[in-house]
């Protein structure tokens, strides 16, 4: 049941968990709230460092044939992008699909702990003093076929999906077509789509694919397909806010007054 106003204003120690697309805005207002005196919990980062160091250190070295350190950090998550990878020919860059599925397994299993986590990162949070979080998920928190995990997040927070507006949406797909990147896919619909650009490319194996063309392909039908989860997701547990409603916040004040402008009396 979303919450009202006032027993929103009730809860002394906040934990709001950001929700939406990727580039809408989600890590640009956790490092706000964090010069704000806010516990900053970082998904990918925790992914990538805590959950799966290891795994992405030893993937890529051995793929590389070099030994590789984990550079990841808040700021710079682009070897956590490149382990992610993408599906194509493996002379030209691309994964096998055997070992993408896999690392999208990998991927998925990570970032559900990384949820799980977080009632026991809000303690040892308050424990070191913090009153505030804010939990700065993936942009993929929307794939996660786990209600029970979802409801979870609910009880440890008010979930807070940002939505991007018609040409936030469209600046995202264009910068998808002009910057093919690494993603993690909806699994309900991976072997569909798969199987579906083959069809249309006349390809008889992913080991054929280029994989640029196959992320331009297939990035729109990937974004179409999560709008609706994100919305029911908001409309279940959370509150749905414009991303123009967070344009020009500066202040701790300025953000909870935005949430608590949105919420049911």
């Amino acid at each position: 049941m979303p919450i009202t106003v006032p027993e929103f204003n009730a809860i002394s120690h906040k934990v709001i968990t950001l929700m939406g697309m990727s580039g809408v805005g989600k890590t640009y207002l956790s490092c706000l709230l964090a010069k704000q005196g806010w516990f900053h919990y970082s998904c990918d980062l925790e992914i990538g460092t805590r959950l799966m160091g290891d795994e992405i250190v030893q993937t890529l070295s051995r793929s590389s044939g070099t030994i590789r350190l984990n550079t990841i950090t808040a700021e710079d998550l682009s070897m956590l992008s490149e382990y992610v990878g993408r599906l194509g020919n493996p002379a030209h860059g691309g994964l096998p699909l055997a070992e993408f599925k896999r690392r999208q397994k990998k991927y998925y299993d990570a970032e559900c702990q990384s949820l799980r986590d977080l009632p026991t990162i809000v303690k040892q949070a308050h424990a070191k003093g913090f009153t505030q979080v804010v939990n700065d998920s993936t942009g993929s928190l929307c794939e996660i076929d786990d209600e029970t995990l979802i409801a979870s997040i609910d009880e440890s927070s008010l979930i807070v999906y940002i939505k991007a507006n018609a040409q936030e949406e469209q600046n995202v797909l264009r910068r998808a077509q002009e910057y093919p990147k690494p993603m993690f896919f909806s699994p309900e619909r991976f072997d569909f789509w798969v199987e579906t650009y083959l069809s249309d490319r006349g390809l008889s194996s992913s080991d054929h694919m280029n994989a640029d063309d196959f992320s331009r392909w297939v990035f729109p039908r990937l974004f179409e397909n999560r709008l609706p989860k994100y919305q029911r997701i908001a409309d279940t547990y959370g509150v749905t806010i414009p991303s123009e409603a967070f344009h020009g916040v500066q202040t701790s004040d300025d953000f909870l007054k935005i949430i608590i402008d949105h919420l049911p009396g």
